[in-house]
This record gives structure tokens, C-alpha cells and sequence, in this order.
């Protein structure tokens, strides 16, 4: 799988007070931007799926005391990336050789996502346990964005090319 171009974006603390600086620095979870539109193919189906330029996401969410245990860039950064899109949009770019793109498994909801996720992460990584304890994570605790997402209801953004 190629590996999808990103940039880390700024976090503006420098002008905020000592105390807001820490908070940050604590609990602060850096953002990253999809630099161009990123093609792979899911693992376990022949579709091919476009994440768009200028997508911006968090990698995996991951409460800043258990980065010792986990890292939110570390071998869940593509599924969480992935997943991200999935939850804001319910739904993934897919590409259709004859009409450009199409909403993918569209309002299939926050099940599907997350069971998505443990299959990209399993054929990414090969560590079974691992992805089992974060799907049981999402179960529990996903719900709380997958609700944020639904109020927000967020511009769309489309991908630009069907080549990869």
C-alpha cells in the first residue's frame, strides 16, 4: 500500500498564557492535512477508495496519558485516518471507472465504520489483539464522535483525480 502524503499542521500556542500553553501541551492532539488525494484499495473488497486533498484529521485518538501504551501515529495512523473520514462523512470516495466518483457504503453508519477500521488495521498491521482492544474502544467510547459528527454536518470535500 502506498503510504499517503500529510503535513503536521501548526498548533498556535505561542501567544496564549503559560496556563493555556500547558493545557495544550497536555492534552492537545496535533492535526494533519492529506496534501493530495490518496488512492488505496480496501483489503477485503475490489473497491478503490479516494481520501481528498485538504482533509484534515487527529490519527488516532488516543487520551494523551496512554501515548506510552499506544501512539496516535503509530500503527493505527492509517485505519484512524481513514476511520476519520468515514465518521465525519458516513461515507468513503470510491472510484467509478466510467461516471468519477461515488459515495461508498453511504449512511451505513457507526458499526460499519468501526468494523472497517479493525479490518484495515488487521490487514495493515497483523496484530490481532491490538485491533481487537481498539474496536472494543470504539464500541464503548466512538459513540461520543460519531454524534459530534452528526451535528456538524461538515462541508464536503471531493477528491480531484482517479489516478493513483
Amino acid at each position: 500500500m502506498n503510504m499517503p502524503k500529510l503535513s503536521p499542521l501548526p498548533i498556535q500556542i505561542k501567544e496564549k498564557s503559560t496556563l493555556a500553553r500547558i493545557w495544550y501541551w497536555q492534552g492537545f492532539i496535533r492535526q494533519w492535512e492529506l496534501l493530495e488525494d490518496w488512492h488505496f484499495q480496501l483489503p477485503y473488497d475490489e473497491v478503490k477508495i479516494v481520501l481528498p486533498k485538504g482533509f484534515t484529521f487527529d490519527g488516532v485518538s488516543i487520551p494523551r496519558p496512554l501515548h506510552w501504551f499506544l501512539s496516535p501515529t503509530g500503527v493505527l495512523f492509517i485505519p484512524g485516518m481513514v476511520h476519520d473520514f468515514a465518521y465525519r462523512y458516513d461515507y468513503l470516495w470510491a472510484i467509478d471507472e466510467d461516471d468519477g466518483f461515488y459515495q461508498y457504503k453511504k449512511d451505513s453508519g457507526r458499526y460499519h465504520w468501526d468494523s472497517m477500521f479493525r479490518y484495515l488495521g488487521l490487514s495493515l498491521n497483523g496484530m490481532k489483539g491490538l485491533n481487537r482492544f481498539a474496536r472494543i474502544v470504539l464500541f464503548v467510547f466512538g459513540g461520543f464522535s460519531w454524534k459530534k459528527n452528526r451535528k456538524n454536518q461538515v462541508e464536503e470535500i471531493r477528491p480531484e483525480s482517479k489516478n493513483s
